[in-house]
């Protein structure tokens, strides 16, 4: 049942969450800016999308199993822990 509901998540998100999926692409951005400062490295174009693709992907994969938890909880009044 929690796997449905991630997927119906991850579907949402592309579709009537778009507003959050651009909020999570633009913090992954900065995410991948401040890595850089920090870690004092040049990253040429194709990497840094790469590197923004990876931490927006792993944010949009927390989103899902949050909605799929919460959805959970809903269903069955119960407190989910993973």
């Amino acid at each position: 049942m929690l796997k449905e509901y991630t997927r119906e998540g991850n579907k949402k998100l592309d579709k009537q969450y778009s507003g959050t999926r651009q909020a999570i692409l633009d913090l992954a951005r900065d995410k991948m800016r401040e890595f850089m400062k920090t870690a004092d490295v040049g990253l040429d174009k194709e990497s840094r999308e790469l590197l923004v693709l990876i931490i927006a992907g792993s944010m949009m994969q927390s989103f899902s199993l949050g909605y799929g938890i919460g959805k959970l909880e809903g269903k069955t009044d119960k407190q989910i822990y993973l």
